[in-house]
């Protein structure tokens, strides 16, 4: 392997952020880790005063909303992987 010294080899995440515009790269992981989460657990909050029960709608929908961001997020992170660079 021939790495130049001059330029450190950068992650998948480094190089994603440097292809990407900043806006759009922090609005991406903003929407993947905070509001996407936020929005769950507010309905579930909402489903737990209209149908009580032994499970909490609350954190159910939290953590299912964070799983769903965080693969979009990934599947959004090996988007040049795959080829499919249309924006």
């Amino acid at each position: 392997m021939n790495h130049s010294t001059d330029e450190p080899e950068l992650s998948n995440l480094s190089a994603k952020a440097r292809n990407s515009d900043l806006s759009t790269f922090l609005g991406r992981i903003a929407l993947s880790i905070g509001a996407l989460p936020l929005g769950g657990y507010l309905l579930g909050l909402l489903l737990e005063r209209l149908w009580p029960g032994e499970v909490s709608w609350a954190l159910t929908l939290l953590l299912l909303s964070l799983v769903l961001g965080l693969i979009y997020l990934w599947l959004w992170m090996k988007r040049d992987i795959w080829g499919d660079r249309g924006e």
